[in-house]
C-alpha cells in the first residue's frame, strides 16, 4: 500500500491510501527484450513528473453548474459548482481568484475529494492564489472534485488554472440524467452544518456563518445523488418570485435565473445545459416578507402572475423537462394576519397547486406538485436562522427522491 495525502492550503492533510495493481503473471518471451517495469495502475515509466498548469478553459476540465468565461479564466458563484479533473501524477493544486470579502459571512468555501475519497473543506481567502489541494499521491491516475459550498452572497470565485504534478487527461463520463434546482437559501444548504433543538419558541438561533453553509448534504444534491442524476443548482438566500425577503423587487428568482452569475452581466447560455427534471422551491421569501408592514400578507395576483410567467418561460426553453413544484420545508406557504380582532389568511401552497393545475388542463402534464413535509425542529433540530438541519435535509430528499422516481420520471 502506498500512502497519499490530501493537503488544503498549507498544513492541512488527510492520510488514505491507493492499492497498487498485482503484477503481470506472464514472463517475456526468449526474443524479446523485457516488458518495460510499469507503475501502480500499468502506466509505463516516462520522464521524471514535472507541474504542467492547465487553464481553466480548457476543454478537459469539467464543470456542472452556472459559469462564465472571463479574461483569466472561468468566474462562479452558486453553490454546488463542480470542477471535476483526472490526471496521471502525484500532485494537484488549484489558482484561484476569490472575491469574498473575507469575515464569518463573507468567506468562501470548497469541499476538495480524491478519488472520491471523503470531502476536506478548503477555506479561500482573497489575498492568496494558489491552493494545494492533494500531494504525495502515488504515482498513477487519480480524480479531483471540487464543489463551491458557499453562495453568490458570500462572494464568487474565478478559476485561473488547474495545475498537476504529471499530466491532465479525459474527464470522468458524466452522469446520464440532468436535473436541476431552482430556489433561496434552503436550497442553498444556509447553516445546516449546525443542528440545535430550539428552547422554546422565542428561542434565538444562531445567525449565518458561510463555513456553515453547504449545498452536499442539502436535499437538492441528496436527491441527486440518489437519482444518479447531474445536478446544477440556481439559488440565493433571500429571494423570492415577486417579492424579496427585504421586499425589495429587484433581482428576484426569475431574473437571476437568466444570468450566469447574479450580479454580473453575463446571460446564461441555455444552449449548454438542458435539464430533464427542474425542480422549482420558490415562495418562502414571498411569504415570509412584510413583517411589520402593510404588505405583511403576500398578494396573490402578484405572486401567481410572477410563477405563472416563470413556468411558461421554463416550458419555452425546455419544452421536454419535467418541472417539479414544491414549498418548503420552512413553510407549506400558509400566513394569516390578525387586525381589529378580523383574521386574514393566505396560502402560496395552495396558490402553486393551482398554477400547476391550471399547466395541466392546458396540456402540459409534465409539471407536477410535490407537497414537502414541514420542518419538524423538536425531533431534527434546526440549522443557522431556523433553517433545515441536516437531518431534516435527509427527509426531504427522501421525500423528493420517491416522488421523482414514482411520478415524474417515466
Amino acid at each position: 500500500m502506498a500512502a497519499r495525502h490530501v493537503v488544503l492550503g498549507i498544513g492541512l492533510c488527510v492520510s488514505m491510501a491507493a492499492c497498487r495493481a498485482p503484477p503481470r503473471s506472464s514472463e517475456p518471451s526468449t526474443h524479446e527484450p523485457p516488458p518495460a517495469a510499469r507503475t501502480d495502475a500499468g502506466h509505463p515509466p516516462e520522464a521524471p513528473l514535472t507541474w504542467v498548469s492547465v487553464p481553466a478553459s480548457d476543454a478537459r476540465l469539467q464543470y456542472t453548474g452556472r459559469r462564465y468565461s472571463s479574461e483569466a479564466g472561468v468566474v462562479f458563484s452558486h453553490p454546488g459548482v463542480t470542477i471535476r479533473a483526472r490526471f496521471w501524477g502525484d500532485a494537484v493544486r488549484m489558482r484561484l481568484n476569490d472575491f469574498g470579502l473575507g469575515d464569518e459571512t463573507t468567506t468562501n468555501y470548497f469541499n476538495v475529494s480524491i478519488d472520491d475519497g471523503p470531502p476536506a473543506r478548503l477555506e479561500v481567502r482573497s489575498n492568496q492564489s494558489t491552493y494545494a489541494l492533494a500531494t504525495g499521491l502515488s504515482v498513477g491516475l487519480h480524480t479531483v472534485e471540487i464543489v463551491k459550498r458557499t453562495e453568490t452572497l458570500v462572494g464568487p470565485s474565478e478559476l485561473v488554472a488547474l495545475e498537476v504534478h504529471g499530466e491532465l487527461r479525459e474527464p470522468p463520463p458524466r452522469p446520464g440524467l440532468r436535473m436541476e434546482l431552482v430556489g433561496d437559501s434552503i436550497s442553498c444548504g444556509y447553516g445546516n452544518e449546525v443542528s440545535l433543538i430550539p428552547e422554546s419558541s422565542s428561542w434565538t438561533a444562531p445567525v449565518f456563518t458561510s463555513k456553515n453553509e453547504n449545498p452536499t448534504r442539502a436535499y437538492g444534491w441528496l436527491t441527486a445523488r440518489r437519482l444518479g442524476a447531474e445536478l446544477v443548482t440556481v439559488c440565493y438566500s433571500g429571494h423570492g418570485v415577486y417579492r424579496n425577503l427585504d421586499m425589495s423587487t429587484t433581482e428576484l428568482l426569475p431574473a437571476l435565473y437568466e444570468l450566469a452569475v447574479p450580479g454580473r452581466p453575463a446571460a446564461w447560455d441555455f444552449a449548454s445545459y438542458a435539464p430533464d427534471v427542474i425542480v422549482l422551491n420558490m415562495g418562502t421569501n414571498d411569504v415570509f416578507a412584510g413583517g411589520g408592514t402593510r404588505e405583511f400578507l403576500p398578494d396573490e395576483t402578484a405572486f401567481k402572475t410572477a410563477y405563472r410567467k416563470f413556468l411558461s418561460r421554463l416550458r419555452e426553453l425546455y419544452p421536454s423537462a419535467r418541472i417539479v413544484c414544491t414549498l418548503g420545508s420552512m413553510t407549506d406557504g400558509y400566513k394569516e394576519q390578525e387586525r381589529n380582532g378580523t383574521v386574514s389568511s393566505v396560502h402560496a401552497g395552495e396558490w402553486v397547486t393551482g398554477l400547476v393545475a391550471e399547466r395541466n388542463q392546458a396540456g402540459d402534464d409534465r409539471v407536477y406538485r410535490h407537497l414537502m413535509a414541514a420542518q419538524n425542529p423538536e425531533a431534527d433540530g434546526v440549522g443557522e436562522d431556523w433553517h433545515p438541519s441536516a437531518a431534516t435535509h435527509q427527509k426531504m430528499a427522501e421525500e423528493l427522491t420517491r416522488f421523482i422516481q414514482d411520478r415524474v420520471l417515466p
